[in-house]
């Protein structure tokens, strides 16, 4: 034990040691030529080292990097700051301040991303004792149709132990159904009712409890004493877990004695609303992927993957002896793993997709779900900070507070915002340099960051997007951010509307305070291009300013595009397939493809322009679904299954005839049948992200494909935004003419 503390005592002081050391070389009061030297060194370096991926190389490129970063860092806070004027000098180290935070983000980044563990899977040894498994499935309002999938599917997972499911509904409290507004409470009444039966159908257990306290985690707290099982399942009301998710944890559990959870990744079928509404669904890699694919494989190295609140398995001993899930923060996934790594308990995070999840519907729904995330991760940070947690290594240390830090972006980003209008409106000075100075200290920085960035997150992450991702939340959580440093215990936890639907095409509701900001910036860089021309004296400086606001007017676009919500009425998402399929129709067969498939419905392609088949028939859609792995040789078995399915439309395209059918019961039986196929194999989901990875871009093309995007969603909105004028305008003018 002493042999270990002393190890790790010299492990920490030789990471101090080594960035003291670099932070003093890069405070080195240096000439520009010198500098410029470094610079090109550093660039030249990072270039010849592309193309290696070894873990040697890309630590060497990491501390280059860092070092570059240390300089630029330096350069500014002793060259750029207007010390002279107290009135600009407080806006000028606010923005000082923002890019001190976004490089020691960067920096810890670099850090835990180092190293990527990609863990196997472990077999379960059924030699041993199978432990028993709890599935804990918590619902709160999400309608049936988002709710019922994961408990079929968490009702037939592939397991030969004890394995009981329990589905923990918050909607169904006496609270709930003896609330004040009739109206509210008979609809709770109603949807617990069937509920409850669909649960006694599938073979599930249900629970609910007398008051809604504490939220998701009181819930989880709540059931554990209901319950028994030696490791616990938490799966999300929407997240659909494949058959084969406990035969690819639990042997993990066989194996590591002392490991306390074993996170999976959160794999999303419906595309997030930034990249649907944008129209890149098919084109980016999924916003979450950077870090389910990436992020979360370097803090496994470090034993300090946490607890991603769904698709993970917990032991119950190491859940009980912290408590339970963490009550004192909205974010309680990482807050109890945190408590859990505290006590002395190892993680595991296997990166191989056993859930199907629902993104957030529209925009509206995407901000309420980073809201509760930014607010719960900044609480973490004040009332469970991991720098002085008791039992945590140095490393586990870096990664929490990495990703505690990281979530206070709204408030920095706000700032990078805003920083360009100070100086371009109010004239106020916040950065004292000009062109040259731009090219020899601020390009290589940028320059560098973005070539690490692409080698550690090219396959996950376009160019830029981060960027995009972040303008468009921060300006809607600074103040919720905010308001967590004043009041740190007040947040509540709100959940994320599922199942929510578009009938035409509109804006958010959120969209008039960006485009207040959209307009602000537009007026900035007109000032600042009226100024540049009638100005010489000051065009050294403000060409900075005036680039610094065009990246940020760029990204406002696309946030506007963001915003632009596209028609969506499917309220229960379709997976694309192209399978063979036979539709029986009055003792006809006709050969078809099957497009797309629901667990109620499924699109199919017939192969003959002549047929009989009509709106309102009922017919029998036969197709092949996997039925299991053969013993010896672990391939898959299939056998052809036969649907009773109503036909809701005909239609005549490009592609031949479609048709679209419904399950005409929808008795958990068929659902089944239609889960194995739609649902049931990860081998699906690992498809799919090795596509999204295949989607990576140079930076060069990432940011042609950038402006591009900017052009054609700057003219969508504005197209859009004319035309709902002129409708409402004609609108008005109707109104009108009838009350004369």
């Amino acid at each position: 034990m002493r042999l270990n503390l002393f190890t790790r005592l010299i492990k920490v002081l030789l990471v101090l040691c080594g960035l003291y050391a670099l932070f003093m070389l890069a405070t080195l009061n240096i000439s520009t030529d010198t500098h410029l030297w470094l610079a090109s060194s550093a660039f030249v370096l990072i270039l010849l080292l592309s193309r290696n991926m070894s873990t040697r190389a890309t630590t060497f490129i990491l501390i280059i990097g860092a070092f570059i970063s240390f300089r630029y860092i330096y350069w500014r806070f002793h060259e750029t700051l207007p010390w002279e004027s107290n009135l600009d000098l407080p806006f000028a180290m606010l923005l000082f301040f923002a890019e001190c935070y976004g490089i020691l983000v960067y920096v810890m980044g670099m850090f835990v991303t180092v190293k990527p563990y990609e863990r196997k899977r472990v077999p379960i040894d059924h030699q041993k004792t199978l432990p028993s498994v709890d599935v804990f499935i918590p619902t709160y309002n999400e309608p049936l149709d988002v709710v019922e999938p994961t408990i079929l599917a968490a009702s037939r997972l592939e397991y030969s132990g004890v394995c009981n499911v329990y589905v923990l509904d918050d909607g169904g409290t006496h609270q709930k159904l003896s609330d004040d507004d009739v109206d509210a409470a008979d609809q709770a009444k109603r949807r617990a009712e069937s509920l409850k039966a669909f649960c006694a159908e599938v073979g599930a257990h249900y629970i609910t409890r007398d008051r809604n306290e504490k939220a998701k985690a009181g819930n989880i707290n709540h059931a554990l004493k209901k319950s028994d099982g030696d490791l616990i399942l938490i799966l999300d009301a929407d997240h659909v877990p494949t058959r084969d998710f406990l035969s690819n944890t639990v042997g993990l559990f066989q194996k590591e004695p002392n490991l306390g959870f074993v996170q999976t990744p959160h794999f999303f079928i419906t595309p997030g609303p930034v990249e649907r509404n944008l129209g890149i669904e098919d084109k980016v890699p999924s916003e979450n992927e950077m870090f389910y694919n990436k992020i979360l494989l370097g803090m496994d190295f470090w034993n300090g993957c946490f607890f991603c609140g769904s698709a993970a398995v917990i032991r119950r001993v190491a859940l009980e002896e912290v408590g339970g899930i963490s009550t004192k923060t909205i974010t309680e996934d990482a807050d109890t793993a945190i408590n859990i790594h505290a006590n002395g308990w190892d993680s595991a995070y296997l990166n191989r997709a056993m859930v199907a999840g629902l993104s957030p519907d529209t925009f509206g729904a995407y901000v309420t779900q980073r809201s509760r995330w930014s607010q719960g991760m900044i609480q973490i940070f004040l009332l469970n900070n991991p720098l002085f947690k008791r039992g945590l290594s140095m490393a586990q240390r870096v990664c929490y507070l990495n990703s505690t830090l990281y979530w206070f972006f709204p408030i920095f980003r706000s700032v990078f915002l805003l920083s360009p209008l100070l100086y371009l409106l109010l004239d106020l000075q916040i950065f004292v340099g000009n062109a040259t100075d731009f090219l020899i200290f601020v390009v290589p920085h940028l320059v560098i960051s973005v070539m690490i960035t692409q080698r550690l997150f090219g396959k996950t992450r376009r160019a830029f997007f981060s960027e995009l991702y972040e303008t468009a939340l921060s300006i809607y959580l600074c103040l919720p951010a905010l308001s967590v440093l004043i009041h740190p215990k007040k947040p509540n936890f709100i959940v994320t509307p599922k199942g929510e639907t578009t009938r035409k095409v509109c804006f958010s509701k959120l969209t008039p305070f960006m485009a207040f900001i959209f307009g602000l910036v537009v007026l900035a860089e007109a000032w600042g291009i009226y100024r540049y021309i009638q100005f010489p004296t000051e065009q050294s400086q403000l060409i900075l300013v005036i680039i610094f606001n065009t990246f940020n007017l760029m990204l406002i676009v696309l946030c506007l595009g963001a915003m632009l919500e596209k028609q969506q009425r499917r309220s229960e998402p379709r997976l694309l397939m192209n399978e063979k399929a036979v539709i029986k129709f009055e003792d006809k067969s006709i050969n078809a493809t099957l497009n797309d498939i629901s667990l109620k419905g499924a699109r199919l392609t017939l192969k003959e322009s002549e047929h009989d088949v009509h709106r309102g028939d009922m017919v029998d859609v036969a197709y092949f679904t996997e039925k299991g792995r053969s013993a010896k040789s672990k391939k898959p078995l299939y056998q052809m299954v036969h649907l009773n399915m109503r036909v809701v439309a005909v239609k005549n395209g490009h592609h031949g005839v479609q048709v679209c059918c419904l399950l005409e019961s929808h008795m958990a039986q068929d659902m089944q049948i239609q889960y194995a196929k739609a649902y049931g194999q990860s081998s699906r989901w690992k498809e799919r992200r090795r596509y999204e990875e295949s989607l990576n871009q140079d930076v060069f093309s990432s940011v042609l494909g950038l402006f591009s995007l900017v052009c054609q969603n700057l003219t969508r909105v504005l197209t859009t935004s004319v035309k709902q004028k002129v409708q409402a305008s004609n609108y008005q003018g109707k109104r009108e003419f009838q009350n004369e």
